[in-house]
């Protein structure tokens, strides 16, 4: 069985999970900022990046994108994108969260050295599982093309596309 994490990171995260935080772009830049020193360790060959870009486009002006990025040798192993707790609840930030992570894949898949790239999508504490092979140039989970007459979710996509795999 796997260890529990250390009790002060899970204080982190608990503490960054409170109503009052669910808007605050930066409440839980700190508990992943633990967690992955925890994984990937401090003295080790990892250095752990944040990289922060703000939207040029006045729409979106608040909307900070945080990323945090794992590198070895200063190439991408891993990385996971932040996002405030209430965003989950519009679909118009879970499409715009899905869109950024798609964007970061696309611009760096060719400074990569190993042959599959992980990321996570994190509001808050809810989490989104991404994989790149750079062997078929695939990236998992699949896009959700939009509906040209419906509006489409999506979470309901994800959804069935994860169920119909378990199957």
């Amino acid at each position: 069985m796997a260890q529990p994490w250390p009790q002060p990171l899970m204080q982190s995260f608990i503490s960054a999970n409170q109503p009052q935080f669910a808007t605050d772009e930066s409440a839980f830049y700190g508990p992943y900022t633990r967690l992955l020193y925890h994984l990937f360790g401090v003295l080790g060959p990892y250095e752990i990046s944040p990289r922060y870009h703000i939207p040029d486009t006045t729409r979106d002006a608040i909307d900070v994108v945080a990323l945090f990025t794992v590198e070895l040798d200063k190439h991408p192993v891993f990385f996971i994108g932040v996002k405030p707790t209430a965003s989950f609840n519009l679909d118009s930030k879970r499409k715009q969260a899905d869109d950024q992570m798609r964007d970061r894949f696309r611009d760096i898949r060719h400074t990569l050295i190993t042959p599959r790239l992980p990321a996570v999508s994190a509001f808050g504490t809810r989490l989104c599982f991404y994989e790149y092979t750079v062997a078929t140039n695939a990236l998992v989970p699949a896009a959700v093309p939009a509906d040209p007459l419906f509006l489409n979710d999506l979470i309901d996509s994800v959804l069935e596309m994860c169920q119909a795999h378990e199957q």
